[in-house]
């Protein structure tokens, strides 16, 4: 059976964890803003 104690002794979390988490969110925000720009840019195209 697993001894979870021994396990979590175990345990390093992983360095600069918290740094790709806000990385990835905020290429994530950029990437729907390009979105947004080229429906926005079609609308008006076909607008006209």
């Amino acid at each position: 059976m697993i001894d979870f104690k021994v396990e979590l002794q175990k345990f390093a979390p992983v360095l600069g964890a918290d740094d790709v988490d806000s990385l990835l969110q905020s290429d994530e925000s950029s990437d729907i803003m390009d979105l947004l720009q080229y429906i926005a840019q079609k609308v008006d195209s076909d607008k006209e």
